[in-house]
């Protein structure tokens, strides 16, 4: 498998000198440790592993289109369209697997009734995690904020319970069913 130097294109998308450079790498860097914590604790292998840290430093790389004084980014863009801006991004890039994983990863996904129901500016399309990877890079996500006084602070579970059942019956369920297989 050929590694991705994610560095390289984060600095490529996002100044190191930048304000969103400053929220972007404690959140992703956070989830990627989670995340690879996790992956190792399952038995994955050094592959999966090492896809898992790239895909992991990656997830976000969207934020560069949206419009978002707090993350000092001046695109766009809605917040919720990152998961769209970061799958563009990373599919230019030649990097699909990594793409996938940027347009499923927010909360426990998203499916083609709710971006309906809710009228966000998605397109009408399952934005569902789906591979193990792609589980477990959403999963960590759930617990680590971009918010500055919370960088490199993970939530609790109760904490990540109390704000996912605001979205409803599936996502409860499955969070549930993630805590059960994830849990730590």
């Amino acid at each position: 498998m050929t590694t991705v130097n994610y560095f390289a294109l984060i600095h490529k998308y996002i100044a190191p000198d930048s304000k969103t450079y400053a929220l972007y790498l404690p959140h992703v860097a956070s989830v990627a440790a989670k995340a690879i914590r996790l992956g190792v604790r399952l038995r994955l292998d050094a592959e999966q592993v090492r896809f898992i840290e790239e895909a992991a430093m990656l997830h976000d790389i969207g934020i560069v289109g949206i419009r978002s004084e707090w993350l000092g980014c001046t695109g766009t863009l809605p917040y919720i369209c990152h998961l769209t801006e970061g799958r563009r991004i990373l599919e230019a890039e030649g990097l699909p697997r990594h793409a996938r994983v940027a347009a499923c990863h927010v909360g426990l996904g998203l499916t083609r009734e709710e971006i309906l129901a809710q009228a966000l500016p998605l397109p009408p399309e399952d934005f569902l995690p789906q591979t193990i990877e792609e589980q477990i890079i959403s999963w960590a996500d759930l617990f680590f904020s971009k918010i500055p006084e919370r960088a490199w602070q993970e939530k609790s579970i109760e904490e990540v319970r109390q704000h996912v059942v605001r979205y409803g019956e599936r996502q409860c369920r499955l969070f549930e069913e993630w805590l059960a297989r994830f849990g730590e």
